[in-house]
């Protein structure tokens, strides 16, 4: 009996010891923080960026790496802070408020003397390989919408890579400047009403 109870403590110690020792999970966002506020002149017109879509094998919690040869690794301690799609929508939208000077309106009612540009995002590749390269494919839709009538505008699609440095801080530093490219190609296809 006592050589029973010293093995429980003693198991119960180990596994004490092992969640003591486990490494907290870290969680990393795509929005930047650039606080940098837009031009005084605002633009003539609002934006609605509609959910962004992802293939479902990355839309986890955790960071989805490659490695070289073709495995896929989901992380159990890095996580994203909030579901990947928000993530990406997040990241574009403060990016595209700051750089066409304009407010997204989802959820809100437009102003009655600025027309809606619509955006829908797919993206269709967002791979990563921790201290080699990032890569983003990314297609979106534009529609000018007056009133309750919707013209479609533009289709595009766009795609980039970047080398990474090693671990997981340098590689979402990598995929942020991802995300601020992308942003960048929807901007220039908002003011040219074209795809570059």
């Amino acid at each position: 009996m006592k050589l029973n109870t010293a093995l429980n403590i003693a198991g119960a110690l180990l596994l004490l010891s092992g969640c003591a020792t486990s490494t907290p999970p870290h969680y990393y966002t795509l929005v930047n923080g650039d606080s940098t506020p837009p031009a005084a002149a605002a633009a003539p017109f609002v934006i609605r960026m509609h959910p962004v879509t992802v293939p479902g094998q990355l839309n986890q919690p955790q960071l989805v790496t490659r490695k070289s040869n073709g495995e896929t690794f989901i992380s159990d301690n890095a996580l994203w802070a909030s579901p990947l799609p928000e993530e990406m929508r997040s990241a574009l939208t403060g990016q595209l408020e700051r750089s066409l000077n304009t407010v997204e309106v989802s959820g809100l009612t437009p102003p009655q003397d600025k027309p809606v540009v619509g955006i829908s995002v797919a993206v269709q590749q967002f791979d990563a390989w921790p201290g080699n390269r990032a890569s983003i494919a990314v297609t979106w839709r534009l529609s000018f919408e007056a009133g309750s009538a919707e013209e479609q505008l533009l289709t595009c699609r766009t795609q980039h890579q970047k080398m990474s440095q090693a671990g997981y801080p340098g590689l979402v530093a990598t995929q942020q400047a991802l995300m601020r490219d992308v942003a960048s190609d929807i901007a220039n296809s908002i003011k040219t009403r074209q795809c570059s």
